[in-house]
């Protein structure tokens, strides 16, 4: 009898055991990527006339001239059931958010597609004269007429025409297929609005303004993962359509991290930079795919491509620049993700100045760095950082090893308070580490004007700059997890069975 007792029991932890597992597993949480376009996140592809605009910050689909076309194609494709949100701004024609949606043929011809004749403005770019598979929660500000839509290749149009002068609407294949729609006149008011759109298994709900106003359930076709926006202007509206604040949720996209560091050679004869970095996926190195590389001189406002460079086993990266001159530079490393991969990108703000003697100071941050300077007299590197209050910046500073014999005599001012920092060396450097938290900040860095002390401090490694968002549970904390259970359920069976042979 109590060999039958632990049987069932055991039978009961080995049938219940499975399911703590999957519950775990079904804890994690979605992936989510979010762009507010005041950086260029190398997330999207632009089409016609599509844009980034890097001076208001957001999304260009078309401008307010006519027979215009613009389509935003979210690099990495998604087949699975998602959620995303955005804020937008437009009247008519109208755009669009496409899903589940065919790559577009590649490259199109615009005018042969559109031309000037106002046929743009009915297909809000989410089809040519063709049908381009795929489903679109359209914004629609123009009522097209049936014949607009009749010569569609392969296209029936359901309705005949568009329901209305302003609705939104669940399109499929092309504009003039909709599987459901609804009136709604603040589409065309050319104010800020803000949507949701959540697609599951087999429905699409749409809120506006936080009012769930469409709803649909049906069967989806998810044969392609394409993912955007598109937007139109046809011969008689025309009107700016512009998106920001944009996000996505889904849990089958993998968030990848990228890192970036600069360190300069200290004297000008032979100035190079050494730039490093490493792209990680759940803190592994993510092998053999492209980074590429490009730097600013005007903060950012315009880029000058660099080089692009594979990722080695590691996921990590390498690259010598040769620049002309010091002063200050803005470098970006942009990964552009795969299928199922989100794309990234990371930045450094990276300036360089020399001394009468040649020796090169150089400082990277995620700070903005202004009226970097040595004076030569008092031997003090002096510079200003700013950054966004609420955050947390870093500088990384390299100087000559032969201007300081021990790094230790270096004192360093944040503003008026004296500041710690950490320090490493390099070849023929020394790396100094700080951090602070961002408002504007003066630093000054007051270098030994007698360093007679020549006791040199311990070797140090290189300080790993890289960090990486823990969204989820790694694999090896998800197998520490299902271990740990185990072992619970072990020490119950022997308490158990220890409890039965006292009872013997």
């Amino acid at each position: 009898m109590k060999s039958f007792k632990i049987t069932v029991l055991m039978l009961f932890i080995i049938a219940v055991l499975p399911f703590l597992v999957i519950d775990f597993k079904a804890a994690e949480a979605e992936s989510i990527f979010t762009d507010d376009f005041s950086v260029d996140s190398g997330a999207w592809q632009y089409l016609g006339s599509a844009y980034r605009d890097q001076t208001n910050q957001h999304l260009v689909l078309t401008t307010s001239a006519n027979d215009q076309t613009g389509v935003a194609f979210f690099k990495t494709p998604n087949q699975d059931a998602f959620t995303v949100s955005f804020s937008y701004k437009g009247s008519g024609d109208g755009f669009l958010f496409f899903f589940y949606k065919q790559q577009y043929p590649s490259p199109i011809d615009w005018e042969e597609s559109y031309g000037d004749n106002g046929v743009a403005g009915g297909r809000l770019g989410f089809n040519t004269g063709s049908i381009i598979p795929g489903y679109g929660v359209e914004f629609d500000g123009w009522r097209n007429i049936a014949h607009e839509f009749d010569d569609i290749v392969g296209g029936t149009p359901n309705p005949s025409a568009d329901p209305s002068d302003s609705h939104i609407a669940l399109i499929k294949d092309f504009t003039g297929n909709h599987l459901t729609s609804v009136n709604d006149q603040r589409i065309y008011d050319n104010v800020w609005h803000q949507v949701i759109i959540e697609v599951q298994g087999s429905s699409v709900d749409v809120y506006f303004d936080q009012e769930l106003v469409l709803e649909w359930n049906g069967v989806l076709d998810r044969t392609y993962g394409g993912l955007g926006f598109s937007g139109s202007n046809g011969m008689v509206e025309a009107s700016w359509h512009i998106i920001d604040n944009f996000s996505i949720s889904a849990r089958n996209l993998q968030k990848t991290s990228l890192a970036i560091s600069c360190t300069s050679s200290t004297s000008y004869s032979g100035f190079n930079v050494q730039i490093d970095g490493q792209l990680t996926l759940e803190e592994n190195g993510v092998p053999d795919v492209p980074i590429f590389l490009s730097y600013s001189v005007t903060g950012g406002k315009s880029w000058e491509d660099l080089t692009m460079v594979n990722t080695a086993s590691d996921g990590t990266y390498s690259v010598t620049w040769n620049p002309l001159v010091t002063g200050i530079y803005w470098i970006k490393a942009v990964y552009e993700g795969k299928a199922n991969q989100l794309g990234t990108t990371a930045g450094i703000n990276f300036s360089v100045t020399q001394d009468a003697k040649h020796n090169v100071f150089s400082v990277s941050s995620n700070s903005t760095v202004n009226s970097l300077a040595f004076n030569s007299t008092t031997s003090e590197l002096s510079f200003v950082v700013t950054g966004p209050s609420g955050t947390t910046g870093y500088v990384e500073c390299t100087l000559a090893e032969s201007l300081v014999t021990n790094p230790e005599n270096i004192r360093m001012f944040l503003d008026e308070d004296e500041l710690d920092y950490s320090v490493s060396s390099r070849a023929d450097m020394w790396i100094l580490y700080f951090k602070y938290n961002h408002s504007s900040h003066r630093i000054n860095i007051k270098l030994p004007i007698n360093d007679d002390d020549t006791t040199t401090p311990n070797e140090q490694e290189t300080l790993d700059l890289t960090w990486v968002p823990k969204d989820e549970p790694s694999q090896g904390e998800q197998l520490a997890a299902i271990f740990g259970i185990a072992a619970i359920v072990a020490a119950l069976v022997i308490a158990l069975l220890l409890y039965f042979k006292t009872r013997k």
